[in-house]
């Protein structure tokens, strides 16, 4: 797996992030995963790569991340509690990152479909994967808190 098509799921998330409103953001690795978390969603990859797209979070930066967010669109959250829309808010700027990495990757040859967004919402939430090729783990922090952006991929002719 060319770790250059890797990096173009970074630069989405980082374009999208900009788009909304958070241009003040840290994106650095990180080597373990021992963490728990409160929020996870999900979008699987197929075609000349199939994988994942992982976004994990407490519910407090999830908060803050949705609610800072309809501020910058001039909307306000009348929600106190992490509910329904906040979570399909979160599931759909994993929808735009996704889609966006589909369009980088298309652009250098690479042909992808995304699936829709899966939310897993629960308390110490661990999630394993299957193995991938190449994995890219990140940390995003900015002024709502922080996310993990976990990313496997395997090109089509690589096994497992």
């Amino acid at each position: 797996m060319n770790s250059n098509n890797l990096d173009l799921f970074i630069k989405a998330a980082e374009e999208i992030f900009r788009e909304i409103g958070f241009s003040e953001l840290t994106v650095s690795d990180i080597s373990t995963d021992d963490d728990k978390y409160e929020l996870i969603a999900n979008i699987g990859i197929t075609g000349d790569i199939s994988g994942f797209l992982l976004i994990r979070s407490d519910l407090g930066s999830s908060m803050n991340f949705i609610n800072k967010m309809l501020s910058n669109m001039g909307m306000d959250s009348a929600e106190s509690t992490f509910d329904q829309f906040h979570k399909e808010a979160f599931g759909e700027i994993l929808n735009q990152i996704s889609g966006r990495t589909a369009m980088l990757l298309e652009s250098v040859g690479v042909n992808c479909n995304i699936t829709p967004p899966t939310i897993l919402m629960g308390s110490n939430i661990t999630m394993g994967s299957y193995i991938a090729s190449e994995v890219v783990h990140k940390k995003i922090d900015g002024k709502f808190g922080s996310f993990d952006l976990l990313i496997g991929a395997k090109e089509k002719s690589d096994s497992i």
